[in-house]
């Protein structure tokens, strides 16, 4: 760790200086949320989407358009407001620079203030077909890069293959990226595709297609039977389609249960090889001495009404809708009956046949001969149908267009609130709920009901279990405002040594004067950071009594209070959590924040976090910079010093040949792009360090990102460019 530090004490002595345009200042959107779902003996409130017949959204129905039955009697409506879901992003926005994203703090960090939509997918992977994995990541990347907004909450959970923080609600884009990169087949006792046909069942029915086709009674092509139809569910064993259900219900019900306690309507995605809670089939039975095919359908499991009822209440308690999405798409529909099979023949009226009298339909598809292979269309689709019903979401099936289906589901994010006192008393039985709309053309989207019992009220958390949940909260606390960082550095040992710098808000503390004049506050900053696995690896705990005179009061409510601490790492993916808890008030504050150790081993390119210092021009040449860590508050007259350390660049006649540009960007708008320079100095160890000044004084204040690319063109291809973002706060 020496030698890193000595290198960047060394190189921020001497920096050139360039100077940024001046920017427009962007103005600031703010939504307001509130509880959509609320049960008690004396109110019902609930939510309801109302489209025309162009699926489009109507925003202008009256309490009087409404009509709304509980168990089959009209309710006496007391209130209804429709909330409007913005889709215009937010002015700070994203952008690209060396193909990577750039993006605030702030959008890795929402508070309930700043939250405008929540998103949960989930990843049904027990039904998906190996082949359409690349679909759903594909899918996903697009939703992530292209359709999701600042202010956006959003977590990709898996049935089966996932784990750590990589399933958890973020707005960092960083991490989701990094959860769609682990998506991938995985293996299961239960998994659809683990049932593959054996070579000895395929060459079984080979044969058996050859001995017919040579007596003439089979037109099947005995080639068409191979290997590739084993990625087919031929299991006909009822219990193991009904674990596969089971199993994605229950992760939907706990990914529900952890909504609860998001402000607004959130919605769960489900993305799917189909549900398979329903078998359908035909039966021939004799109806006055005629032969007639009747279908019925029967299910997987056990009292499964009961099951959807208590899902239905769940996710109307925790204002979740439900969506479902087919991702096989088309291919879904395997069951095809084609025109030359017996039974099926067919003569057509077009170009003079038959003149129109012999023209026939050949027969449609028999569910109960297709209808049980790759959980095919009918029964697969009646369980992804059923789900997005009882919440009144959206089902995506038969269809390719899965962007398309993605925006209709994002597009339901404005409806009504209803709200009525219930006429039926409190008896713990489901109640079904019926909503309709007095308007032409209307098509209403509502919860199926709800079990008559009154919501439970919240039980009082001792001091530790309120600092816990405020960490594993994916929403910020505001109460305390902190502002938090993590400067880091690679050492030999193949470990990472992590500074956490917090400024504290002073203001925001509840500071007692003594009688000796001396302003005190006690607080307790928490800090847990956690592996991709979600375990605690390092962190820290400690009660600080702050006690100030008033000269060091004003400097604190000026310019917060700082506190550092130390963590060190080795080689993975971690995430930091802190929080601090005023002792006297309860009041909180937390931040959280992404990082990645890589492994120096692998003798591949890697760079430090930026280090930021601000520099006192008027002072002359011998002003030493001031270290900015937590906060990265500075006047405007200031210049603004960077540095970082490059790990591993490769060397050519042993010299390295290493680049770097800066970019200062604001939103989605780029401000200053440098000329792309070489670095200068010598490699020490395998290390760099990369230095430079930049001045921003005809900037206006606000909030800034600097952006220093590091490229090596002796590297490999997927490994010759490094991005590194940091926020700077620019003050009058």
């Amino acid at each position: 760790m020496q030698r890193i530090t000595h290198l960047l004490l060394i190189a921020i002595v001497a920096v050139s200086t360039v100077t940024a345009q001046t920017p427009q200042k962007p103005t600031q959107q703010e939504t307001d949320n509130q509880d959509i779902v609320r049960v008690t003996t004396s109110l019902i409130q609930t939510d309801v989407v109302v489209t025309d017949k162009n699926d489009q959204i109507i925003d202008d129905l009256k309490l009087s358009d409404f009509k709304l039955l509980e168990n089959g009697k009209k309710q006496d409506l007391q209130f209804m407001e429709f909330v409007k879901g913005s889709t215009e992003p937010r002015s700070e926005g994203t952008i690209e620079i060396a193909g990577k994203p750039v993006e605030p703090e702030v959008a890795r960090n929402l508070s309930v203030k700043d939250l405008r939509r929540v998103f949960a997918f989930v990843i049904d992977d027990l039904t998906i077909p190996f082949e359409d994995i690349y679909t759903v990541r594909k899918m996903l990347t697009d939703f992530v890069d292209n359709k999701m907004q600042q202010g956006d909450l959003v977590a990709i959970i898996r049935v089966v293959g996932g784990s750590g923080f990589l399933q958890q609600f973020t707005s960092d884009k960083a991490i989701l990226r990094r959860a769609i990169s682990q998506i991938a087949a995985r293996t299961s006792v239960y998994n659809a595709f683990n049932n593959l046909q054996t070579p000895g069942q395929i060459n079984t029915e080979r044969a058996n297609a050859i001995a017919l086709e040579a007596t003439g009674g089979t037109s099947f092509v005995p080639e068409q039977i191979s290997a590739e139809n084993g990625n087919l569910d031929a299991s006909e064993d009822g219990s193991v389609k009904a674990q596969r259900a089971l199993s994605t219900l229950v992760t939907a019900a706990d990914v529900i249960d952890s909504m609860k306690l998001l402000p607004g309507r959130k919605n769960l995605i489900m993305l799917s090889g189909g549900l398979p809670i329903f078998e359908s089939g035909q039966q021939q039975i004799t109806i006055g001495g005629a032969q007639v095919t009747v279908e019925e359908s029967r299910t997987y499991i056990t009292n499964v009404s009961y099951l959807i009822r208590q899902l239905a209440d769940r996710a109307s308690r925790a204002g979740v809708v439900i969506n479902t999405m087919d991702i096989r798409g088309l291919k879904a529909q395997r069951g095809v009956a084609l025109f030359t099979d017996p039974g099926n023949e067919a003569t057509s009226a077009l170009f003079g046949g038959a003149n129109g009298g012999g023209a026939s339909f050949g027969r449609g598809v028999n569910p109960g001969v297709f209808n049980n292979s790759a959980l095919d269309t009918m029964s697969g689709h009646q369980g992804l149908q059923m789900l997005s019903d009882i919440t009144g979401g959206v089902s995506v099936v038969n269809s390719d267009n899965f962007s398309s289906g993605l925006d209709k589901i994002i597009g339901r994010n404005s409806y009504y609130l209803l709200a009525y006192r219930p006429s039926e008393p409190f008896d713990g039985k489901f109640h079904k709920i019926e909503i309709k709309v007095d308007r032409a053309g209307a098509k209403v989207y509502s919860r199926v009901g709800y079990y008559a019992r009154a919501d439970q009220p919240a039980k009082d958390l001792t001091k530790e279990q309120m600092i816990v949940r405020a960490a594993r909260s994916p929403l910020a606390r505001r109460d305390v405002n902190i502002a938090g960082n993590l400067q880091y550095r690679f050492g030999a040992d193949n470990r990472a040594d992590v500074d956490v710098n917090l400024a504290i808000d002073a203001n925001n503390l509840d500071f007692k004067q003594d009688a000796d004049g001396k302003y005190h506050a006690t607080f307790d900053v928490v800090g847990f950071l956690i592996d991709g696995v979600g375990r605690q690896q390092d962190g820290f705990s400690q009660t600080v009594t702050s006690s100030f005179t008033a000269e060091e009061y004003k400097q604190a409510l000026a310019n917060g209070i700082s506190f550092t601490g130390h963590a060190t790492l080795g080689a993975g993916h971690y995430q930091l959590r802190a929080v601090v808890r005023e002792e006297e008030t309860g009041r909180m504050g937390t931040v959280s924040q992404y990082l990645e150790v890589p492994d120096l081993t692998k003798k591949r390119l890697a760079m430090s976090s930026l280090f930021l210092y601000a520099v006192d021009l008027s002072a002359g040449a011998t002003a030493a910079p001031m270290p900015l860590n937590a906060l990265r508050q500075i006047p405007r007259k200031f210049d603004i010093r960077y540095a970082a350390v490059i790990y591993n660049p490769r060397l050519d006649g042993g010299k390295p040949q290493l680049k770097w540009q800066l970019f200062v960007t604001q939103g989605t708008r780029l401000l200053f792009k440098s000329a792309e320079q070489p670095v200068r100095g010598s490699v020490q160890n395998g290390q760099m360090a990369q230095v430079g000044q930049i001045s921003l004084a005809k900037a206006p204040a606000g909030r800034y990102i600097l952006t220093l690319v590091i490229t090596d063109p002796l590297a490999d291809k997927k490994a010759q460019v490094i991005v590194r973002s940091i926020d700077v706060n620019l003050t009058n």
